[in-house]
């Protein structure tokens, strides 16, 4: 067991640096699988945070304690904050003058990999619970030498109250997260709830892919490699070079050993040459999917259009088929992915000064008057 301090109502903040056993596994970006498998990916220090009362979890998060300040944008609470334009298209631009960088660091991001910030505990702790959680582990971050603590894309109804509530915490406006949920009526009810627009392009693009000989359908899910990783290092090249072959075939091995085939979901996009043009790759958890992989190969001019149908349309008549309620598309709310059926689930960013020095800045760049 790791540190442990006391914390209100005869409970204790035990603190891990590795993934303790018996980690709740109630929903998927907190599950001990996907903590194992991505726990690395953000940057600073990973700590697991849980109230314990009589040897029972209460309540548990993760966190990390993040000293760069020219970290990735996504976890870095002064770009977040203050940068101009947002790191989000659909954040607000923010006010006026921003700090010094240097002065937000090092700072606690209380995140799972995956870009969410939830709280678990046995039946769903209150928000009474995780705001007892929450007092704890902020205290604790102080004394690690944090100069203020941000949960990074609340989630979830508790946590959300718990924020509320509590006057030590300010929201900054964030994002969303891009959710589908899979009709009941199957492909036809998806394609008839899109708007009118909507429902013009997905024909273009059925209609192209027909006409090209291009075919999309389940794969194989115990079969990715050295052509998936390929395609995928195309996207990675595409949008900032922010990965290597050799970590996305360490993390590829990981999940392989750590989710077994049939909670996989691999999807191609092939030519009427059987070529490889595309591909996404899903996990499956409870009645949810979650898009964990895409790639694509640019250079072939038979994989124009493959997007939606590799990442939407096949997947969506596979995931009916299967009992899927919901696919969850992750952070931020493209207009692509808002006309292919998603809605926006809010993930906001709340932050509490723990030095003293930053209260000002926080509260200029607040915006609690905006709808939670």
């Amino acid at each position: 067991m790791g540190a442990a301090l006391r914390a209100g109502g005869g409970a204790r903040l035990v603190v891990d640096e590795a993934l303790p056993p018996h980690w709740p596994d109630l929903t998927f970006l907190t599950s001990p699988a996907w903590l194992e498998m991505m726990g690395d990916r953000p940057p600073g220090r990973g700590h697991y945070f849980r109230l314990v009362r009589d040897g029972v979890t209460l309540a548990a998060t993760t966190g990390y304690l993040i000293e760069d300040p020219d970290c990735y944008e996504s976890f870095n609470l002064h770009e977040l904050m203050w940068r101009d334009p947002p790191v989000f298209p659909d954040q607000r631009r923010p006010p006026g003058e921003a700090p010094e960088r240097s002065l937000c660091f090092p700072f606690l991001a209380i995140v799972q990999p995956g870009y969410d910030a939830g709280v678990v505990g046995p039946g769903g702790p209150s928000p009474e619970r995780v705001g007892d959680l929450l007092a704890a582990v902020t205290t604790w971050a102080r004394e690690a030498g944090a100069v203020c603590a941000a949960v990074l894309y609340a989630a979830g109804p508790a946590l959300c109250s718990a924020l509320s509530a509590s006057p030590a915490w300010s929201r900054i406006p964030g994002t969303v997260r891009s959710v589908l949920d899979v009709p009941r009526g199957g492909f036809d009810e998806y394609v008839a709830r899109l708007p009118k627009t909507s429902r013009q392009k997905v024909r273009w693009d059925l209609r192209d892919l027909a006409r090209a000989g291009v075919r999309t359908a389940p794969a194989p899910a115990d079969v990715p490699g050295a052509a998936e990783i390929r395609l995928r290092m195309n996207l990675v090249g595409k949008y900032g070079g922010y990965s290597t072959p050799e970590t996305e075939w360490s993390r590829l091995e990981r999940l392989t050993s750590l989710f077994p085939p049939q909670r996989l979901r691999l999807f191609h996009s092939r030519s009427a040459g059987d070529e490889l043009l595309a591909f996404s790759l899903f996990i499956r958890y409870g009645e949810q999917w979650h898009v964990f992989w895409c790639g694509f190969d640019y250079e072939n001019p038979a994989c124009r259009r493959t997007y939606f149908d590799v990442m939407f349309y096949t997947p969506v008549r596979a995931a009916r088929e299967e009992g899927v309620r919901t696919i969850d598309y992750g952070l931020g709310y493209e207009r692509s992915k808002k006309w292919r059926g998603c809605h926006g689930a809010r993930r906001d960013i709340w932050v509490t000064d723990l030095c003293g020095g930053l209260t000002p800045w926080i509260e200029r760049a607040a915006r609690r008057d905006d709808p939670p």
